[in-house]
C-alpha cells in the first residue's frame, strides 16, 4: 500500500512542477508580447502548429488584422525560424508553447487519475480535492481565452485586470494542488501542540500575499514598471501627488488606465506599499511566534519564506529599475517565478502551523 501512495505522490509532484513551469512560460509569453499571436482558441486543431510556409502565412495574415500588429508591430517580419527574435514565428512559438504545455498537463493528469480511480489507489477525500483542482484549471483556461480576446478588438494588448485574474487563478491551481499534496503526504504526521503560534497572524499574511499577487498581476498587465522605473521613489516622489487629485478618482480612470498616469501611479503605490507591509509583518510574526515554536517543520518553513521574501524584494527592485523602454524578460520572469515559490512556501508553512495547532 505504501508503494502505491509513493507513486501517487510522485504523480502529484510532477503535476506541481508542470504547473509551475506553465506559470513561468506564461510570464515569458506576456513579457515577449506573444499572447495575441494566435487569434483563435482551437482546442483540438490548435494542437498542431503550422508546418508549411503557406500555413504560416495564413496565421500571419490573421495576426495582421489584430490591433497589436496595426498599432505596435506593423512591419514585423514573418521570420525564418522560431529563434528569430522580433518576428511573428518567435512570438507565435511562445503562445503556442504555452497552450501546448497546458494540453500536456491535461494528459499527464487525466490518464493516471483514471487509472488510480479504477485501481482504488486514492481515497475519496483526495478525489474531491483533485476535482477542485481540475475545476480551477478549467476556469484558468477559459479565463485565459477571455483575457486574449480582450486584446483582439480595440486595444493592442490584453486587459490588465483580466490578465491579473487569469494569473491569480493559475496560481490558485498550483496552490490548491500543493495543499492537496501536503494533506495526502502528511496525513499521519503528528506535530506537538504549540501555544506560541497565532493563527490569526498567519491568515492575515496569507490574505496580504493573495492581494499582492493580484495587484502584481495588474502591474504586469499595465506594464506599469515602464512608466515609473525608479526606486525607492515613484517618478521622483515618495508619494505621487497625482493621487491627491480628486477628479481622477473615477471609474473612467480605471477603465481607460492607459490614457493617463494616475492608475499607473496608484498601482505602484499599492504594490510597493504591500511589499513593505508584508515584509514588516512577516518579520514581526517570526520574532513573536514562528521561531519560538518547538516544531522544526514550522521553523524551517518560516525561514524558507523569509529567504524567498528577501530574494523577491530584490528581484522586484531589479525588474523595476531596468524597465527603461521595455521590461527585461529575465528579471520579470524571475520575479514572477519567485513570487510563486514564495506563496507556495507560505502555504507549506501555513499547513504545518495548522498541524501544530491540531486543526488538520
Amino acid at each position: 500500500m505504501r508503494s502505491k501512495k509513493i507513486i501517487v505522490l510522485i504523480w502529484l509532484v510532477i503535476g506541481l512542477v508542470m504547473l509551475y513551469f506553465q506559470i513561468i512560460i506564461g510570464g515569458i509569453t506576456r513579457l515577449t508580447g506573444s499572447g495575441l499571436s494566435i487569434t483563435k482558441w482551437e482546442i483540438v486543431t490548435g494542437t498542431f502548429p503550422p508546418t508549411t510556409e503557406a500555413q504560416w502565412l495564413v496565421e500571419f495574415d490573421k495576426y495582421k488584422d489584430t490591433p497589436q500588429y496595426k498599432k505596435i508591430n506593423d512591419g514585423m517580419p514573418l521570420g525564418n525560424s522560431i529563434f528569430q527574435a522580433d518576428s511573428f514565428k518567435f512570438i507565435y512559438f511562445w503562445e503556442y508553447f504555452h497552450r501546448l504545455w497546458a494540453r500536456s498537463m491535461g494528459f499527464v493528469f487525466l490518464f493516471p487519475f483514471i487509472f488510480f480511480l479504477a485501481k482504488s489507489w486514492i481515497p475519496s477525500s483526495l478525489t474531491r480535492d483533485l476535482g477542485i483542482v481540475v475545476s480551477l484549471a478549467g476556469l484558468a483556461a477559459i479565463f485565459g481565452w477571455i483575457m486574449v480576446a480582450s486584446g483582439l478588438s480595440d486595444r493592442p494588448w490584453v486587459n490588465a485586470y483580466k490578465l491579473s485574474i487569469h494569473l491569480s487563478i493559475g496560481i490558485s491551481v498550483f496552490s490548491y494542488l500543493l495543499w492537496t499534496f501536503l494533506k495526502y503526504a502528511y496525513d499521519d504526521l503528528k506535530v506537538s501542540h504549540s501555544q506560541f503560534i497565532n493563527l490569526s497572524w498567519t491568515k492575515s499574511i496569507f490574505v496580504l500575499l493573495v492581494m499582492q499577487i493580484f495587484f502584481g498581476g495588474i502591474m504586469s498587465g499595465m506594464k506599469a514598471s515602464m512608466i515609473f522605473p525608479t526606486w525607492p521613489d515613484i517618478g521622483g516622489e515618495m508619494f505621487p501627488m497625482i493621487l491627491t487629485e480628486g477628479r481622477l478618482w473615477s471609474l473612467e480612470s480605471f477603465i481607460d488606465y492607459d490614457k493617463g498616469s494616475f492608475t499607473f501611479a496608484l498601482m505602484h503605490f499599492i504594490h510597493r506599499g504591500l511589499a513593505y507591509l508584508i515584509s514588516i509583518i512577516i518579520l514581526i510574526y517570526g520574532l513573536k511566534y514562528a521561531i519560538r515554536v518547538s516544531s522544526g517543520l514550522v521553523k524551517k518553513s518560516y525561514f524558507a519564506v523569509v529567504g524567498l521574501l528577501i530574494l523577491q524584494v530584490l528581484l522586484g527592485i531589479l525588474t523595476l529599475i531596468n524597465s527603461i523602454g521595455h521590461i527585461p524578460v529575465l528579471w520579470g520572469v524571475l520575479h514572477q517565478g519567485v513570487a510563486v515559490l514564495l506563496f507556495g512556501s507560505f502555504i507549506i508553512h501555513f499547513f504545518f502551523v495548522r498541524k501544530s495547532r491540531n486543526i488538520i
